[in-house]
């Protein structure tokens, strides 16, 4: 539904969050960042040193050279010649703002509702001072009036008082009744919605009370928290709770925590985290990720460590796909099990909580996380829906590079899964090795395909031989056997290593317990797929290491057409490189 009446404030606060400054004038003059803002040569006179400034914090630009600043809308109706209301309808195409054409006036009804929250406000913080049981709780919970005071804290008392308070203001009948302070019930009489509760004030992103969060201070209380209800001015998706009180901590350390409520932001603060804000529940709006992003490039989110909360997490990653752009992202916090923001700080500590933001789990990782848990089974047809289920994924995020990372991320991940389900750490107890099974896992399984399968061992015979193992061992077991297969015109059996067997009693051992748990009831078709995976694997390390050393002899190499064949040479080592990086071959 499109609102009839906006204010200016309003619209510029709504581009503000929804978009930025600089990517509005970057479409017509360049702009290079410096500090937290961007300069460029102004479009308003000749200069040959950039005067030209936009920061995009406060949504303002402004030249030094001939003191022109303002807006956005200014910026538009100065450089495109713009008439007001064609500036208000290019703003708002930009940044897909709705608004009417034509009429931006104030509305005065959306006025007296802001005025009838700030002197309610007023009013809740006065009953506070006043209220025994009510302070006693917040000692109890927050043991700070400084803090009490910060976020604006108060408290509802009797329906009588409100109004009479109200009244007194010059709030007609109507506007008491509208004002969302109170429910009308089945028998058509009116109760308040905050009585006798704690009061948490809710801004809007332009610092207005718009809506209140309470807490009930009864332990028989059915619902212990309750919010206003959505209206004209309060939308749940457009606030931040807590962005008012933590916004110049936020823009000096350039980071923010999402939490899930009003208490959990408060602890934070409380325990000197001052990056904390809630956005009243465990969604997240695309107005909000916006406004968080145009803050903070990888915000963090950190719900309830119960399983309710990483539910809630993962609904958030997957809805973040559709807005990423390079560079943005999120990170999620883990808490300990059955902790909550506001809980977690009666066991543990600021630094507690510091080792647990480090070791925060990335979008992509969380993502895949999802995916797999979505898996039943480890079987070929359950393994199948990866990958539909990774292009389900990179389909969702609108961003075409950053899509093409994801799917080259969330494939790799898939490979390596594939080869873990088919790996078995522990081996016989019979069998005693000189060294770890996983080390020089590649080398081993390699050295399996060239003993037990014999076609894919003969197609590969040329790369193989070129491959130089760095354990001496394995490279010399790997040329004997190429020297019995070409001893025996390239026919291969088993009785052909019984005297290796006998000087590498222990290794043979090893390699047939791998051979068990790695290749057991594989398809030819997946068998292929492994030993490319692992060819490539020993291959890539000496491909780097070539290049180098031809980008040294093209850099030293005078002679052109000696320098020629090195490019040559190296660029096809480079493609090589690239296909095994990307997973294509």
């Amino acid at each position: 539904m499109i609102r009839k009446k906006f204010s200016i404030d309003e619209i510029l606060n709504e581009f503000n969050h929804k978009s930025k400054l600089s990517d509005l004038i970057s479409q017509f003059i360049t702009l290079q960042p410096r500090g937290n803002s961007f300069v460029g040569k102004c479009p308003f006179h000749n200069e040959k040193t950039p005067s030209f400034n936009v920061n995009d914090e406060k949504g303002l630009f402004y030249c030094f050279g001939c003191k022109v600043g303002g807006n956005a809308i200014n910026f538009l109706s100065k450089y495109k010649n713009l008439s007001f209301q064609e500036s208000i309808k290019y703003l708002s195409e930009f940044a897909g703002i709705s608004i009417s054409s034509g009429n931006f006036i104030e509305n005065k009804k959306d006025k007296k509702k802001y005025e009838i929250m700030r002197i309610a406000n007023e009013f809740f913080e006065d009953c506070l001072k006043i209220n025994d049981i009510a302070n006693k709780y917040l000692d109890l919970r927050i043991s700070s009036s400084e803090i009490v005071k910060k976020f604006s804290l108060g408290f509802c008392p009797s329906d009588k008082f409100l109004i009479e308070h109200l009244q007194k203001n010059k709030f007609t009948n109507d506007e008491i009744r509208n004002s969302d302070f109170f429910i009308k019930n089945k028998n058509n009489k009116f109760f308040g919605r905050f009585k006798q509760r704690i009061v948490f004030p809710i801004y809007s992103f332009n610092n207005q009370i718009v809506g209140f969060g309470a807490r009930s201070l009864s332990a028989d209380a059915k619902i212990k928290y309750i919010n206003s209800q959505e209206s004209d001015i309060f939308k749940k998706s457009n606030v931040l709770y807590g962005l008012k009180q933590n916004i110049d901590f936020i823009r000096e350390r350039k980071e923010i925590i999402l939490v899930e409520g009003y208490m959990d932001v408060i602890s934070l603060y409380k325990n000197d985290i001052k990056t904390a804000v809630s956005s009243l529940g465990t969604t997240l709006s695309k107005n909000q990720i916006l406004k968080m992003w145009n803050l903070c490039n990888i915000p963090y989110i950190c719900f309830d460590g119960d399983d309710a909360g990483q539910i809630s997490s993962k609904n958030i990653a997957m809805k973040m796909l559709e807005f990423l752009t390079p560079g943005k992202s999120i990170k999620f916090i883990n808490l300990p099990k059955g902790e909550d923001p506001d809980s977690f700080f009666t066991k543990f500590n600021k630094e507690d909580f510091s080792k647990f933001k480090k070791e925060s789990m990335d979008l992509s990782e969380l993502i895949w996380q999802s995916i797999v848990e979505a898996i039943k089974e480890n079987t070929p047809e359950f393994l199948a829906l990866l990958d539909n289920k990774i292009s389900i994924i990179c389909s969702k995020i609108l961003n075409k590079k950053v899509s093409n990372e994801y799917f080259k991320f969330l494939k790799n991940k898939k490979d390596q899964y594939v080869w873990k389900i088919n790996k078995v750490p522990n081996i016989s107890k019979n069998v005693k090795f000189t060294r770890k099974t996983d080390e020089n896992i590649n080398e081993k399984i390699l050295i399996i395909f060239m003993i037990y399968e014999e076609k894919i061992f003969k197609e590969f015979i040329e790369e193989i031989s070129e491959l130089k193992f760095k354990n001496q061992e394995l490279e010399s077991i790997k040329k004997k056997i190429l020297e019995i297969y070409c001893q025996n015109q390239y026919k291969f059996n088993l009785q052909y290593i019984d005297h290796l067997k006998e000087k590498a009693e222990n290794f043979f051992l090893e390699i047939y317990e791998l051979k068990k748990t790695h290749l057991k009831d594989l398809k030819s078709e997946e068998k292929f797929i492994i030993f490319r995976q692992i060819l490539n694997n020993l291959k890539l390390p000496d491909l780097i290491k070539e290049s180098k050393s031809l980008k040294e002899k093209i850099l030293i190499t005078k002679n052109l057409q000696d320098q020629s064949q090195l490019i040559k040479k190296y660029d096809k080592i480079l493609g090589e490189i690239k296909k095994i990086k990307n997973k294509t071959t």
